[in-house]
Order: C-alpha cells, then sequence, then structure tokens
C-alpha cells in the first residue's frame, strides 16, 4: 500500500473514532433527558390536561355568552318549569286494593254459607 493511503486510513479510522465517541455520549445525554422526561411526565401531563380544561371551559363560557346574546329566546331553558301535577300517593292505591280483597273475600264467604244452608 501507497505510504499516503496508509495515512489518510489511519485519520479516517480516527475521525470514526471521534465520531462514534460523540455519537455515544450524544446517546447518554439523550436517554438520562428522556430519563427525567420519564420522571417529570405525570406532573407535566397532569398539568396540561388541567390547561386543556380550563382552556375548553372558557371556550364554552364564551360561546355560551355568545348564544345568549345572538339568541335571546333560547334561554327558555333558565326559566323555571311549570310545577307538574301533583299525583295521588301509591297508599291509596293500596289501600283501595285491600278494601276490594276484603269485599271480594266477603261475598265468597256469604255465598258459601248460603250455599251450605
Amino acid at each position: 500500500m501507497p505510504p499516503h493511503q496508509s495515512g489518510s486510513l489511519r485519520s479516517e479510522t480516527a475521525i470514526s473514532d471521534v465520531i462514534s465517541l460523540e455519537l455515544h455520549r450524544v446517546e447518554a445525554v439523550r436517554r438520562s433527558l428522556a430519563a427525567e422526561k420519564v420522571a417529570d411526565a405525570p406532573d407535566i401531563q397532569a398539568k396540561a390536561e388541567r390547561d386543556q380544561l380550563a382552556r375548553e371551559h372558557d371556550d364554552i363560557e364564551r360561546t355560551a355568552e355568545m348564544l345568549r346574546k345572538a339568541e335571546p329566546a333560547l334561554q327558555s331553558w333558565t326559566k323555571p318549569a311549570a310545577p307538574a301535577r301533583q299525583t295521588r300517593s301509591v297508599w291509596l292505591v293500596i289501600v283501595a286494593l285491600w278494601i276490594s280483597t276484603a269485599l271480594i273475600a266477603a261475598g265468597a264467604v256469604a255465598a258459601i254459607a248460603l250455599l251450605a244452608v
């Protein structure tokens, strides 16, 4: 091999070694940063979710206010509803059933008594 080529091979090998070492260092730094991110991830994610929820709540409030201004007739749901008709108590139905059962039983007893005589 000519001497000028062996020197260039050594310098290329040295450069590739330096690049390889730098890549290892960069990868080590990247892993340590990723580990820090993983450690901080729950806090960061919770904060991001709270911020997102607050932004969405503000958007809903602004939209509702704009709707109230644009269409006041749509606010009928805010007025109290008319009182519902009061229904009969379930106890009234139960008493009526017991009375009708007693009358039927009394009629059956009277019918048996008449037939037995």
